[in-house]
């Protein structure tokens, strides 16, 4: 399997100082239950924070946002990095609990000229 690759958005690569990284996406699935909306995005933080300090010594992991779903007690986040290890690595030392890591890739409608 082919690794899928994500280029950042120019204003992304600005704000972290870098030229255009080649890295995959991946998502990563939690089982939250009983879990607020304000609970989640503070989770959300502590991962933000984390992938913020492993993107050091030429690593990249980024943490892009995610999704909470309501009523479900489940979410989902995106990440782009080199490895699946690293975003594994990650969310571990984050302390937020996930039941899976999975490589993405992102596919969008072609836009009509």
């Amino acid at each position: 399997m082919s690794a899928a690759t994500l280029t950042l958005p120019a204003t992304e690569l600005a704000r972290l100082g870098r030229e255009e990284p080649r890295v995959a996406t991946f998502l990563v699935f939690r089982q939250l239950p009983c879990l607020t909306k304000d609970q989640y995005a503070a989770a959300l933080q502590a991962a933000s924070e984390v992938a913020r300090q492993a993107s050091v010594g030429g690593r990249t992991v980024h943490h892009l946002g995610g999704f909470f779903i309501p009523g479900r007690g489940r979410a989902v986040c995106i990440f782009c990095a080199d490895s699946l290890a690293d975003v594994t690595a990650v969310n571990e030392r984050a302390g937020v609990p996930f039941i899976e890591v999975l490589e993405a890739i992102e596919l969008r409608p072609r836009e009509e000229a």
